[in-house]
């Protein structure tokens, strides 16, 4: 059974600030990275555990695109996948807030 990808707002939010950053130098480029993260996102919906886990992150899982990772978790209860954040990985991982 196929699981349910759910995006959260700050991971909305970031695909938009994602987006408009790249979209500066290149418009192309950043409609081509935008769905790109969102089709990673929801080919989550087979194998979700296929990202790796994040160590002091209970539950959360990432997944890794060029430069980006994409954090979410996975309710079995429900069978969704809950896409937490879009994070270029130059920022800093002390700064993300996954509990959303």
């Amino acid at each position: 059974m196929d699981y349910r990808v759910i995006f959260s707002r700050p991971a909305l939010r970031d695909l938009g600030e994602i987006a408009r950053y790249i979209a500066k130098d290149n418009p192309a480029a950043a409609e081509r990275v935008g769905l790109q993260l969102l089709a990673l996102s929801e080919s989550l919906t087979t194998m979700p555990r296929r990202g790796r886990e994040l160590k002091g992150r209970s539950g959360v899982r990432q997944l890794v695109h060029k430069s980006y990772l994409i954090s979410y978790r996975i309710k079995e209860s429900d069978q969704c996948v809950y896409i937490l954040r879009f994070w270029h990985s130059k920022r800093d991982p002390q700064t993300w807030n996954l509990d959303q």
